[in-house]
């Protein structure tokens, strides 16, 4: 007679693969990670365009697809090896099948609701009543099939390409932003007039900041417009504070307009402030054109 499982077995399977695959999941994003910080204390003067997972997110991401693919091996995930349990087909008691772990697995977004059921049905969650299939304790000395990878393949492509929808919204944020970027004509730097205005500001404010400037004659849209991006390094924190950032707005947009009065051009002003290990950065973005 085929023996249940018990809430106390499965509670602690849930947790231990969670933590356990969330850090192998963690493995993939850190190139990102690395890349991200190898850049985090540099500042350019690219327009913002906000990375929602940081770089080489589609790398990380066959992390989390994993997470979705931990029972594909015979059933048994990492922890259900460790408490000695396996998923089953639930009305032939085979060997779950991979894409049946797959489809289970998805259920795990529901984790809340998935530990209240888990607690009253141990050996079937959601995810085991949508797959058909349910735990059991592992039987050592049943006959385990061999793993079958073409399926196992197919469940990660399958996580993956979930993943990947997943992303969809904050690419379509990020393409949203990047469509209201300014198209400056990259052949129009000038670098003479540049230099005047970070004079300007080395003349009214040099003790206080330092100005890197770069000035384009013409963007795509509208040759009679520039292109002006200001990079102001602070030497105190006026960023923390609002108050204090309104305030450092008013001392150096009236500089930078001195140069180049409203309607004559758009661009942006980043302000820096850096401390050891840690910096701070705000961005005014200078736009008149009619949307």
């Amino acid at each position: 007679m085929e023996k249940d499982t018990n809430a106390g077995t499965r509670l602690g399977s849930m947790l231990i693969d969670h933590f356990v695959m969330t850090f192998i999941a963690m493995i993939f994003f850190i190139p990102g990670m690395i890349s991200t910080f190898a850049t985090a204390f540099q500042v350019n003067h690219e327009q913002t365009s906000p990375d929602i997972f940081g770089g080489l997110s589609y790398v990380g991401l066959l992390g989390f697809a994993l997470y979705l693919c931990k029972d594909s091996i015979n059933g048994r995930s990492i922890a259900k090896r460790i408490l000695k349990i396996q998923v089953v087909n639930n009305q032939t008691g085979e060997v779950a099948s991979p894409l049946k772990c797959f489809v289970r697995n998805l259920f795990c977004a529901l984790w809340p609701i998935e530990v209240i059921v888990t607690l009253a049905n141990p050996s079937r969650r959601i995810g085991d009543m949508v797959a058909g299939t349910k735990v059991v304790p592992f039987n050592p000395d049943s006959e385990q099939p061999k793993s079958d990878f073409k399926q196992v393949g197919i469940s990660i492509a399958l996580a993956y390409g979930i993943m990947l929808l997943f992303m969809l919204p904050f690419e379509g944020l990020k393409s949203m932003i990047k469509s209201n970027q300014v198209a400056y004509i990259e052949t129009s730097l000038n670098n003479s007039k540049a230099e005047e205005v970070v004079e300007l500001f080395e003349t009214e404010l040099g003790d206080e900041l330092t100005a890197d400037v770069r000035v384009y004659d013409e963007i795509e849209e509208d040759p009679n417009l520039r292109y002006v991006s200001v990079i102001l390094t602070l030497n105190e924190d006026y960023l923390d504070d609002d108050d204090d950032f309104e305030a450092i707005q008013e001392r150096t947009l009236p500089i930078l307009m001195s140069k180049y009065p409203e309607g004559t051009f758009v661009g942006q002003i980043k302000y820096v402030y850096k401390e050891p290990g840690s910096m701070i950065t705000r961005t005014k973005l200078l736009d008149w054109r009619e949307k």
